[in-house]
């Protein structure tokens, strides 16, 4: 594996919007282009990306808070963290995704167990209660995502770049072939202090005026969970996808 060893964070910040009722891509699109007047949106071509998310059979890795996964993204393979906040409500903290490293295409993260659990250690405070070596060596593919998508770059004037991505995801349990589609998109803001007007002038643009729009505020892993495994009782917005029953 190609990294260091401490965990990477990503210097983007992701936002996934569902779309309400019978709006489609291009009524959004169109709205994008009304609203961002300070903007343009400048088209970068498909996206095929496949997302694998790794763990034991009692789930023990996402129950501490831990999200292992492999993504293939532009001819790479890499091997990503993410944190998740399992507090309620309004205490939930957004989820922190890292980079870990770059692996061969067969690769599995059980190939790096040690380099994986001493990066996962080294990068969070927290204490671990449990043995993250002997659990990584156990993990296996859980759940493959697969994202269909159009990809454009938002673009300001002031040197400011961004991504909006509409997207077809394809949820899939790997041990029940269960499948569950959903059509969304999603935004790629860059952090640091410097885009920060930006990235708030895009949020209040969808928030006050594209109401087609409603944030899932949930990584995708978590809106993995909640479309695949379904509680009797989950009311959140937009976790009713279509179901594949092949």
């Amino acid at each position: 594996m190609n990294s260091n060893n401490k965990l990477e964070q990503e210097k983007i910040d992701t936002y996934h919007y569902v779309i309400l009722g019978f709006a489609n891509f291009k009524i959004i699109k169109q709205k994008f282009d009304e609203y961002l007047k300070y903007y343009r949106l400048s088209y970068e071509g498909k996206i095929n990306a496949k997302e694998v998310i790794y763990d034991v059979a009692e789930n023990m890795l996402s129950n501490s808070g831990i999200v292992l996964s492999k993504q293939y993204e532009d001819d790479k393979v890499l091997i990503k963290v993410r944190k998740i906040s399992y507090l309620p409500g309004v205490f939930k903290r957004p989820s922190k995704k890292f980079l870990l490293g770059e692996v061969e295409r067969d690769d599995e993260p059980k190939d790096f167990s040690l380099h994986i659990a001493s990066a996962i250690e080294n990068s969070f405070t927290t204490p671990f209660t449990v043995d993250l070596d002997s659990i990584v060596k156990q993990t296996i593919p859980k759940i493959e995502i697969n994202i269909k998508a159009d990809k454009y770059q938002i673009i300001c004037g002031t040197g400011y770049r961004a991504y909006i991505i509409f997207e077809n995801v394809t949820y899939r349990d790997i041990e029940t072939n269960r499948k569950v589609e959903k059509i969304g998109v999603t935004l790629h803001l860059p952090t640091g202090s410097k885009n920060k007007k930006e990235n708030q002038e895009i949020l209040n643009i969808i928030d006050r005026n594209i109401n087609e729009l409603a944030l899932f505020n949930y990584s995708r892993y978590e809106i993995a969970q909640k479309l695949l495994y379904p509680k009797i009782d989950n009311q959140d917005v937009g976790v009713n996808g279509e179901e594949d029953e092949e």
